[in-house]
């Protein structure tokens, strides 16, 4: 294990960007048309005005051929439903968290049960059907506030990602522009799911005391980042055990403690192609 002054003095030479919310910590940087009368109009012209027009016939112009309608892939969109059931179940803390992650259960089911058989993920999806099913009965119970037998329930569901893609990333929503990501933080106190911010611009991980509190982040040293106002303030360092989102897994990930909003940084994702969409960021490798 490196000493804290090693780990503090390399987290600042990686660390360009911190966004610090709220308490006065905001995203930052660290290291520094004359009208015409009527015109004359001669007897040819006039005779020419009064000559009946010739009859013209019209045509019909030939349609454009229309584009076939794009095929819906139902088994992704599925996988994404279930994905999104599985990020709500991790942080439930209400009956409407359950019945919301049931709905998207319901909805990975019927969509991997419109998979066609001609699809090569045709036997897949029906295997899948039936593990979601077991899901569904369990966010139910849970709904209506019912103990859930540990044998009734299934492994959580691993992402099925295509080629070239090291993670699926769905958004939950959006702050200030900035995608609200659901991430996955384990510690010496077990894991929690948060929302966090994936901001792009930030090359350091950053977690609320809370967030440290709950998975239980071993403090290993701390370091002098610069805010909105200009000040400096000090921040805690530490380690994560693991950090996880839409199937991408990162272990011992140093993390700095403050604000009042998590921000994921380059340190998880940097090596990978971004391309953020209006639901979904995808990690290409």
């Amino acid at each position: 294990m490196e000493s804290a002054r090693a780990i503090a003095s390399r987290f600042m030479l990686s660390t360009v960007a911190f966004g610090l919310v709220g308490c006065g910590l905001s995203v930052n940087t660290l290291n520094t048309l004359l009208p015409v009368g009527p015109a004359e109009v001669s007897t040819e012209a006039s005779e020419a005005a009064t000559a009946p027009e010739p009859l013209v016939l019209p045509i019909a112009a030939e349609s454009a051929p229309v584009p076939p309608a794009p095929t819906p892939d139902s088994f992704r969109e599925a996988v994404n439903r279930a994905t999104s059931a599985v990020a709500i179940g991790q942080s439930a803390q209400s009956k409407a968290d359950w019945q919301l992650a049931a709905s998207r259960w319901q909805q990975a089911i019927n969509l991997m049960e419109q998979v066609p058989s001609n699809s090569p993920n045709h036997a897949q999806a029906q295997t899948k059907a039936q593990e979601y099913k077991q899901h569904l009965t369990a966010a139910q119970r849970r709904a209506t506030g019912s103990i859930v037998p540990a044998a009734a329930l299934a492994p959580a569901p691993k992402a099925v990602l295509p080629a070239g893609l090291a993670a699926q990333i769905p958004i939950q929503g959006r702050q200030g522009g900035t995608p609200i990501v659901a991430v996955t933080l384990k510690g010496s106190s077990g894991a929690q799911t948060f929302p966090m911010l994936f901001d792009t611009g930030a090359t350091g991980t950053l977690i609320t005391a809370e967030m440290a509190q709950a998975v239980g982040v071993t403090i290993v040293g701390a370091i002098q980042a610069r805010i909105a106002d200009g000040s400096v303030v000090s921040l805690p360092v530490g380690y994560v055990d693991a950090v996880e989102l839409g199937g991408l897994r990162r272990e011992q990930v140093i993390v700095a403690i403050g604000g009042s909003y998590g921000l994921l940084g380059q340190d998880v994702y940097g090596e990978y192609g971004i391309a953020i969409g209006s639901h979904q960021i995808n990690l290409h490798q």
